[in-house]
């Protein structure tokens, strides 16, 4: 009887130390080490080494929904996955940071950075949709008139756009020197 007592002491131990985890401290802490080994050794993100940290990021913002620093770590998240091209997974993170925390400074980086991620995959017409709703809740963000003049060259080649701006480049020296009336 005693051996069981001490088994089952020793079992609750266990469990209460796995559930607890490490403290939020550690967790921060971990993450940072993580990113800063990634930066220290110049190493280019591998989808493995993306889904690790981004795992990290996720594990933090399950544990501390209210943090300040989980949206950061969900935007942080979405953008390792956009960078090896796991766009799917980075537009359910930013759309994440858009939905819960809509009260977040970086909202309107979070549409344009999916309207990136969109462009990176040949994901044209979702680009445009995620710049325009960018545009139109934030028209009078600073990036908001270079993002209207992207809309419409979501998609073509460096040529293209250069022969395009190129075309359009009197009618844009004309408005702006027009005289006001």
């Amino acid at each position: 009887m005693k051996n069981l007592q001490k088994y089952a002491l020793i079992f609750v131990a266990a469990a209460m130390l796995v559930a607890c985890g490490p403290s939020r401290e550690e967790r921060v802490e971990q993450i940072e080490d993580f990113e800063d080994s990634l930066f220290e050794l110049a190493i280019a993100a591998d989808p493995a080494t993306a889904d690790e940290l981004t795992a990290l990021y996720e594990s933090f913002a399950s544990k501390y929904p209210d943090d300040p620093l989980t949206p950061q770590y969900l935007m942080k998240a979405a953008d390792v996955q956009s960078n090896v091209l796991h766009t799917e997974r980075a537009i359910q993170l930013y759309d994440r940071v858009i939905n819960n925390y809509p009260d977040f400074q970086a909202i309107p980086d979070c549409y344009m950075l999916k309207g990136h991620t969109y462009e990176l995959n040949s994901q044209y017409e979702e680009a445009r949709e995620a710049y325009q709703i960018f545009v139109d809740k934030f028209p009078d963000h600073y990036m908001a008139d270079q993002i209207r003049i992207t809309i419409p060259r979501v998609g073509m080649s460096n040529e293209e756009m250069l022969a395009d701006i190129l075309a359009h480049a009197n009618d844009t020296i004309i408005a702006q020197s027009a005289p006001v009336k």
